[in-house]
């Protein structure tokens, strides 16, 4: 916690504190469990500063130096429907890198609803605000994902379970039972059938199409789940994400079944966390709060 960002160039042999331009030290001064990499430009990274500066900041050349993108100075309009600006999850959209979604970690100010979710077209530079459903509690993180296009979205936080949007957040519909827990950094999947694995408070949500009637809670998959990925042809995901409240199971499906999961052998830890996977060396990661990054070989 409060350790900033770090870089490795080989594969986690070794690692580097980011601490370049000024803004290196109000991303570093809070809680980064939002990182995410631009898909097409992979120097493209966006993290927030939980609990210390508490915006959303964007780099373009790899973590040397970082802008402000979402604050009450880089936003001085659109800041305040927010009392902190607490950023929370931010989501690139897979068919157009320069579009985002971002979360936050804080109720919005009236006259808009307790839940606020911002998009921006540009890659960070502008943004509108979009308002959720006026009986969500905003007073939480709350995760988000694009699914099968630029305009359906899955969005969920603990009060409130997941909620699935075909309209860019014009209209809602609720997940029967599907939940989260008070997580930051929960990870979804789609298979290259099609097919959609999302990380939910009591384990593993599947749906065929990403209907927000077709999810399903596959079976002793919990609780808690964190990290959720695939090489292409085998899945894996971590339990336990928060709180230490159980030690996590890492397991593995076949993308092909998804419906059985077994557990991999692994050193036991406290809590789990999320998981990367680096197509490149067939190398799995995973992140846990009190034993730091492990990494394996994938057959």
């Amino acid at each position: 916690l409060f350790q900033g960002v770090w870089k490795t160039i080989d594969c986690g042999a070794h690692w580097t504190k980011l601490v370049g331009d000024a803004n290196s030290n109000d991303v570093n001064r809070g809680m980064t469990w939002t990182l995410a990499v631009d898909p097409q430009e992979p120097n493209v990274v966006y993290t927030n500063s939980g609990y210390g500066s508490n915006g959303l900041f964007k780099s373009t050349d790899g973590g040397r130096s970082w802008t402000d993108i979402w604050s009450g100075q880089s936003q001085p309009e659109l800041s305040k429907a927010f009392t902190y600006n607490f950023a929370n999850v931010i989501a690139i959209d897979p068919s157009d890198h320069f579009h985002v979604l971002l979360t936050f970690h804080e109720a919005c100010r009236a006259p808009n609803p307790a839940t606020c979710i911002v998009e921006s077209f540009d890659a960070g530079f502008s943004w509108r605000i979009i308002d959720g459903e006026p009986e969500w509690n905003g007073n939480e993180g709350q995760v988000i994902f694009f699914l099968d296009d630029s305009k359906t979205w899955l969005w969920g936080s603990q009060t409130n379970g997941f909620w699935r949007t075909g309209d860019s957040g014009a209209t809602w519909q609720a997940i029967p039972k599907m939940t989260t827990s008070h997580l930051q950094g929960s990870q979804i999947l789609r298979t290259q059938a099609g097919s959609f694995f999302a990380a939910g408070a009591d384990g593993i949500w599947t749906s065929p199409d990403g209907k927000a009637e077709t999810w399903q809670l596959v079976a002793d998959t919990g609780p808690i789940v964190g990290g959720l990925v695939s090489d292409g042809a085998e899945m894996y995901a971590s339990t336990c994400y928060f709180g230490g409240f159980c030690n996590p199971r890492y397991l593995h499906s076949a993308e092909t079944d998804g419906k059985t999961w077994t557990a991999l052998t692994s050193p036991k830890m406290s809590q789990g966390g999320n998981l990367g996977y680096d197509k490149a060396h067939k190398l799995l990661y995973t992140s846990n709060l009190d034993a730091g990054i492990w990494r394996v070989v994938v057959p």
